[in-house]
């Protein structure tokens, strides 16, 4: 029973890893993405 639990934890441990980094991926390219600040906000 423990190297059943053992290798079942294993295993969410990959597939949750797998998908934080395939998130955390995708949110950097929206990152990159900066609109020009409107002229009312600029300091003069």
């Amino acid at each position: 029973m423990k190297f059943i639990k053992k290798h079942l934890f294993s295993l969410i441990a990959v597939v949750t890893t797998l998908m934080a980094t395939s998130v955390a991926t995708s949110a950097c390219y929206w990152s990159t993405y900066q609109p020009e600040e409107p002229k009312c906000l600029r300091e003069k």
